[in-house]
């Protein structure tokens, strides 16, 4: 019961930052999604800023071990499997944009707690790039190459595919970022 109203106050928690920022989320909103009384909030959370922190490491965190940890974990076959996911629209919020972004842009200037967090979720991600770009210079499927510069560029490309799409309204921008991506990636496939 206890951990079923934890997550209940992760997933509406993160799904108010998600939507309205850090500074917009009201708590009674979070806490009449969830349908959790304030009380039992505390006995989870000390305050809004504790449970949105964890509310979003563990949503993101999740969130890149199901897309990216799985890649990681095959034989081989990692570029199109990756390539796939990007190709994915559906997996993309396009209307919110990047999570990691949004809080980033909001919160980094103004809350140390928020800007450790966010660097840690952010190098998460480019790590996960990175492995799964190792993994295909293992097996071949790239030809050697520096993985780190390479997740680098990957993931700003995607941060910016993705905040293009939100700005312009048509995940059209997204998609054609992606294939330019792909592209460029698949360029490394020969040396």
């Amino acid at each position: 019961m206890k951990e079923t109203t934890r997550q209940k106050l992760i997933d509406a928690t993160y799904e108010e930052v998600y939507s309205n920022g850090y500074q917009g989320a009201a708590l009674a909103d979070i806490l009449a999604k969830a349908g959790v009384h304030k009380g039992s909030m505390y006995h989870f959370f000390a305050n809004k800023k504790e449970m949105a922190l964890a509310a979003i490491q563990e949503k993101i965190s999740n969130r890149f071990f199901e897309r990216y940890g799985k890649i990681v974990a095959l034989k081989r076959g990692y570029l199109d499997e990756f390539f796939s996911g990007l190709r994915d629209i559906s997996q993309r919020d396009f209307k919110r944009g990047c999570p990691i972004a949004n809080i980033v842009q909001e919160m980094s200037n103004i809350d140390e707690d928020f800007n450790t967090a966010m660097k840690s979720i952010y190098s998460q991600f480019r790590s996960n790039i990175k492995m799964i770009f190792d993994k295909a210079v293992e097996v071949g499927e790239l030809a050697q190459c520096d993985t780190d510069k390479l997740a680098l560029f990957t993931t700003v490309a995607l941060e910016g595919a993705i905040l293009s799409a939100k700005a312009s309204g048509e995940p059209q921008d997204f998609v054609d970022s992606v294939e330019i991506l792909i592209h460029y990636i698949e360029s490394y496939k020969h040396g």
